[in-house]
Parts: structure tokens; sequence; C-alpha cells
């Protein structure tokens, strides 16, 4: 796998992936730091024939970045219920910052390794080009559910030999703003997620 510069090389054949990386290596110029621990702030281990994947370290940064370190946990990422509305009072040129602040680093925490915020970030950040105030202590609500919920991984189960499955699913028209209906879906492999989107 490869993002501009940065590289992994993976494979059940631990000699043909050092072949293989010894080739790349032929052609660009690149180091070799050994085993991969780490790839775009996302920790990796290994552990048996399991990989567990985690953002803690970035996401203990985001907390600490808007003051939700020593907050109050939620035990979901939105309150029951809750249906954001759109804001049609004039933008707030410094709520507008911090909130698209706070929702990029939930997406990038969402694209992750944290799939269970999926919703609540996608929702929030449809209202990203006019917030309210209301929505901007919703994001932060999203931060006091991953306070709680910070020591969640994702594992990738060797031992299930299970291929990869897709689910997918709509709401018809739910959507009180717009009545656009949203469809999500989700493909697992190995019992943990490789990719979704609501």
């Amino acid at each position: 796998m490869i993002y501009i510069d940065d590289s992994g090389f993976m494979g059940n054949n631990a000699t043909l992936v050092k072949e293989k990386k010894k080739a790349f290596m032929g052609i660009w110029e690149c180091h070799d730091l050994g085993e991969l621990k780490e790839f775009l702030g996302i920790t990796i281990r290994c552990s048996g024939h399991n990989i567990i994947l985690d953002q803690k370290a970035y996401l203990t940064k985001v907390l600490d970045r808007f003051g939700m370190t020593n907050a109050i946990t939620a035990n979901t990422s939105l309150p029951y219920g809750y249906t954001p509305v759109a804001h049609t009072s004039n933008p707030d040129p410094t709520l507008w910052t911090q909130y698209q602040a706070i929702i990029g680093s939930l997406l990038y925490l969402m694209l992750g390794t944290h799939p269970d915020i999926t919703f609540a970030v996608i929702k929030l950040s449809q209202f990203s080009a006019n917030p309210s105030k209301e929505h901007y202590e919703q994001a932060k609500y999203i931060c006091r559910y991953l306070a709680g919920t910070k020591d969640y991984t994702m594992v990738f189960d060797g031992n299930t030999n299970e291929g990869l499955s897709a689910h997918s699913d709509s709401d018809w028209a739910a959507d009180i703003n717009n009545r656009h209906s949203i469809t999500g879906y989700f493909f697992k492999l190995a019992r943990s997620l490789v990719s979704w989107l609501l």
C-alpha cells in the first residue's frame, strides 16, 4: 500500500515480501524502517494471527486540542433522538473556523479506525458551511463519546478464514432539512471493517 511517500509491504510469505521490497527500493530512493508499526497516524500491532489497528495517540491530541481530555464521557456518539437543523442566521467566522477544525479532526478518526462515529460525523459535517453553536456543541459531544472509547481498536482476525462481506441500507427521505435519503454501506474482511460510508 502506498500513500504519497509512505509505503507498506505485507503478505503471508516473508521471503516474497522482502524480495518485492528490495526491488521497490532499487527503483525508488527510500528508507527501510523495518516492521510496519505505524502508518498515517494509525498504530499497527500483530498478536498471533490478529492485526490490531488504533489511533489512540492522534485521538488524545484531538481531545487535548478541543479541551475535551477530562470531559464527562458519553455512551453514544450523539444524544438519542437528536436531529440537527440548518442554521439560517449569518455565519460567525470564529465559530465557522472552530467547527471546521473539529469536524476535520473527527473525519480523520472516522476514516481511519472509528467507524462507530460515522453517522454522527457525516450528519454534522453537512452543516460546515454555516454551523450554529448547537452544532459545535454536538461535535464536542462526539469528543465526549471518543473520550470514553479511546481504547477501542479494530481487530482483523486471521483465524476466521472469512472472506469479504458487504451490507447496505437507506433511510428513505428521512432528512428533515431537505427530504434526502441517506444511504450507508460497509464491507468486512476477517470480521473487521475495511470500508464504510454513510
